[in-house]
C-alpha cells in the first residue's frame, strides 16, 4: 500500500512538472566552440532522460557481460575443484594416502578451504599415517555445530590409528556428550574402556547399549557377567574377598554357564570357611557347562586326598551328566587310583562321544602302564590325527589359548573366548560390537 502511494505521488510529481513546462515553454542556449544550439525546456528534458536511458543500459550491459565470464570462470573451477573431490575419495577407497593427499591439495587450490577440504584433507592424512595433519584438519571442523561429528570421528579415528587407548577414551566420551546418538562412539567407549580395565565406563557404555537396542539380551548378559567377573578378579587380587565374591555371584547370575565366575565364587566360599557352598557351587557349575578345572577344584575339596576316595568323590560330580569331561577326569583318576577297568571303560565311552586328542593320550597312558606296547603305539598313532582338544579359543580371531581371560590374548576382543575345539573357519558368528 506504501509503495503504491508513493508511485502515484510520484507521478502526479512528474505530471506537474511537464504540466508546469507546458505552460511555461522557454528557450535554452547551447554554446560550444564556436556552435550555438538553441531548443526548448521540453527538448532537453527529452534529451537528458534519453541519455541518462542510454547510459543504464549500457552499464547494465557491461555488468551482464563481466558477470557471466567471472561466473563462467569460477564454475568451471568449481566443476574441476569437485572432480578432484571424487578423484581424492576414489583414492581413499583404494587406501592410496599419497594419491588422495594430492588430490585433496588441488581441491583446495581450486574450491578453497571448506570443511569438505578438512575432511578429504585429514582422510588422506590419516591413510599416509600423517597423524598431526589429520588432527590438524579435524580440529578445524570441530567449532561448527554441522561438522563437530565428523570432527570427533576423525579424531577419535587418529587415536585408534596410534593405539592410544587412553586418548580414545576421552574422545569417545566427549562424543557421547556431544553426540548421544553416534553409535561408534557408544562401541568406541565400550572397547576402550574394557581394553583399559576402566569397568564402571565399560559397565555403563554397555547399559547405554543396551537401552538403545543395540545389543541383544543374550550379549548384554555376557559381556555383563564378564565384566562383573573382571571386576571380581581385580577385587580378589587386592584383597577385598567379601566384594570379589558379591561380584562373582553377580556374575553367575547373570550367565551360570561361566566357569571362571563359577571356580572363583567357590574359592572365596572356601577363604570364609564355607566349604559346603563351594561345593556346591562347582557341582552348579558342572550342571551348566563340564569343564576340567571345576573337576580339579572338586577333587581340592575333597576330605580324603587318596586317589580311590577322589575317585568316588568324582563320580558324585559327574554322574549326572555323559560328557567327555567327566568320562575323561573319571579315567584319569581311576589310573591314578589303580583301577584299569573302570578306566578303560570310561575312555571307551569318551571316545564314543569324540574321540579327541586328549582321549588317546590317556588312553596311551593307560596302555603302557599295564604293559600294553602295542596298543600303546597305536593309541599314540590315533592321537597324532585325532580332533583338536578344547581350548578358550576367540570368536573374533580364532587364536586358543589355556586359560581364560577378559580379553583375547591375541585380537585384545573383550568376551570373546569360548571352550571349543571348534576351529574357526567353523565357528559361529561372533557377537556384534555394541
Amino acid at each position: 500500500m506504501i509503495r503504491l502511494l508513493f508511485a502515484l505521488a510520484v507521478a502526479a510529481a512528474l505530471a506537474a512538472a511537464g504540466a508546469w513546462v507546458a505552460d511555461n515553454p522557454g528557450r535554452v542556449a547551447i554554446e560550444f566552440d564556436n556552435h550555438r544550439l538553441d531548443t526548448s525546456i521540453a527538448m532537453l528534458a527529452v534529451a537528458v532522460a534519453v541519455l541518462m536511458l542510454l547510459s543504464a543500459l549500457l552499464m547494465l550491459a557491461w555488468r551482464w557481460i563481466t558477470t557471466g565470464l567471472w561466473e563462467r570462470q569460477a564454475l568451471s573451477r568449481h566443476r574441476r575443484g569437485y572432480n578432484e573431490l571424487a578423484w581424492g575419495l576414489s583414492a581413499l577407497m583404494e587406501s592410496d594416502g599419497k594419491r588422495a593427499t594430492r588430490h585433496a591439495k588441488k581441491f583446495e587450490e581450486l574450491v578453497g578451504q571448506t570443511a569438505l577440504s578438512d575432511v578429504l584433507a585429514g582422510q588422506a592424512a590419516l591413510a599416509e599415517g600423517d597423524m598431526a595433519t589429520a588432527r590438524k584438519r579435524f580440529r578445524a571442523l570441530e567449532g561448527d555445530r554441522r561438522t563437530k561429528a565428523l570432527a570427533l570421528h576423525g579424531l577419535f579415528a587418529a587415536d585408534t590409528v596410534q593405539g592410544d587407548r587412553p586418548a580414545m577414551l576421552a574422545t569417545a566420551r566427549r562424543a557421547i556428550e556431544q553426540l548421544p546418538r553416534a553409535d561408534w562412539a557408544q562401541t568406541g567407549l565400550f572397547e576402550s574402556a574394557a581394553a583399559l580395565g576402566d569397568w564402571p565406563a565399560a559397565d555403563k557404555a554397555l547399559l547405554a547399549a543396551y537401552r538403545s537396542k543395540r545389543v541383544s539380551d543374550a550379549e548384554f548378559r555376557h559381556r555383563r557377567a564378564t565384566i562383573r567377573l573382571a571386576e571380581a578378579r581385580k577385587a580378589d587380587t587386592e584383597g577385598r574377598n567379601d566384594e570379589a565374591l558379591k561380584l562373582a555371584r553377580e556374575a553367575i547370575k547373570l550367565e551360570p554357564e561361566l566357569v571362571p565366575a563359577r571356580l572363583l565364587a567357590a574359592a572365596q566360599y572356601r577363604k570364609n570357611g564355607a566349604l559346603r557352598r563351594a561345593r556346591a557351587t562347582v557341582r552348579e557349575g558342572w550342571r551348566h557347562a563340564p569343564h576340567p578345572d571345576l573337576s580339579a577344584a572338586w577333587l581340592d575339596m575333597a576330605d580324603d586326598n587318596s586317589a580311590g576316595h577322589q575317585y568316588q568323590q568324582l563320580e558324585a560330580l559327574v554322574a549326572e551328566r555323559q560328557t567327555v569331561e567327566g568320562h575323561l577326569a573319571l579315567a584319569r583318576q581311576a589310573i591314578a587310583a589303580d583301577l584299569p577297568g573302570p578306566a578303560r571303560g570310561h575312555l571307551t565311552a569318551a571316545l564314543e562321544l569324540n574321540p579327541q586328542r586328549r582321549v588317546y593320550q590317556t588312553l596311551e597312558v593307560l596302555e603302557q602302564k599295564l604293559g600294553n606296547d602295542t596298543a600303546a603305539r597305536f593309541a599314540a598313532t590315533k592321537a597324532a590325527s585325532a580332533p583338536r582338544d578344547p581350548a578358550w579359543q576367540c570368536t573374533n580371531c580364532g587364536y586358543r589359548q589355556s586359560i581364560w581371560s577378559e580379553l583375547c590374548g591375541s585380537c585384545g576382543s573383550f568376551a570373546t573366548l569360548e571352550w571349543t575345539a571348534v576351529r574357526k573357519e567353523e565357528m559361529a558368528t561372533p557377537l556384534q560390537p555394541i
